[in-house]
């Protein structure tokens, strides 16, 4: 199955997660599996944790970008180590947490520059996890014990990202009407809970929108997992990865 000229641009939004699978042979088929409608791979904790950095270089050898999916969260010192690292490892993307503080994503941003300048490689792009897709409202206000819209607090922590030199952030794409035009134009919009045309995203996502619906509101690059994964075979994987595309495809720019 062909992709149209559209849909090959719009490959590259997609970003899959890795999750669930025990082996690096399974990776290795997952990776070779889905090239085709996929542009980005997410390493998460899971997989990182199981297999370490050599997981990053497998992808790596399939001219594939590696989105780093470990949510760093700690003192200054300690996200400035760890953006050091992930530089190194050369991957296109890494996420922290935006609640660590301004402090801590400052950090994060010498990390990569300080790795980039002594080690002569390429920056990553480095965006900040706002509020998790998993929360609702409901959540936000009685769990968290914060007041206010959900779509509040995403602006305030995007703003504080940006302050700190970051690139982007993680959010709803239901929350990008709302804060999109606050917002600088080349500013990054990752949004995971995306369900699948036909397929839905997973019992534990609770702000969830189609493909369509994420490129209709301006999502920059839309991580989706089980809309895709959940198939039982290969071939039915790759055509809901077809599927998709052409959701997408019906609300991209021309």
């Amino acid at each position: 199955m062909q992709l149209t000229p559209k849909e090959l641009l719009l490959k590259k939004k997609i970003c899959l997660p890795l999750d669930g699978l025990t082996t690096l042979k399974e990776i290795k088929a997952r990776v070779e599996e889905l090239s085709p409608v996929v542009g980005l791979f997410k390493i998460g904790k899971e997989t990182f944790t199981r297999f370490g950095p050599k997981v990053v270089e497998l992808i790596k050898n399939y001219e594939a970008e590696v989105f780093l999916d470990l949510k760093y969260h700690d003192i200054p010192n300690t996200a400035c180590g760890a953006a050091e690292a992930a530089t190194q490892l050369g991957v296109s993307i890494f996420n922290i947490h935006a609640s660590g503080g301004l402090s801590m994503m400052k950090a994060t941003m010498e990390g990569v520059h300080k790795a980039a300048d002594t080690y002569g490689v390429a920056r990553p792009k480095v965006i900040a996890v706002t509020v998790l897709t998993s929360i609702d409202q409901y959540v936000f206000n009685h769990e968290m014990r914060i007041q206010g819209k959900i779509e509040e607090q995403v602006l305030h922590l995007a703003k504080l990202a940006q302050k700190a030199g970051l690139n982007g952030i993680v959010c709803s794409a239901g929350d990008l009407l709302a804060i999109k035009k606050h917002l600088p134009k080349d500013f990054l919009y990752v949004t995971p809970g995306i369900k699948g045309p036909h397929i839905p995203a997973g019992s534990d996502q609770k702000r969830v929108v189609t493909p369509g619906e994420a490129i209709k509101l301006g999502a920059s690059i839309l991580v989706i997992g089980r809309a895709i994964t959940s198939p039982p075979t290969p071939k039915a994987r790759l055509e809901a990865g077809h599927a998709v595309l052409h959701d997408m495809a019906r609300f991209a720019p021309a």
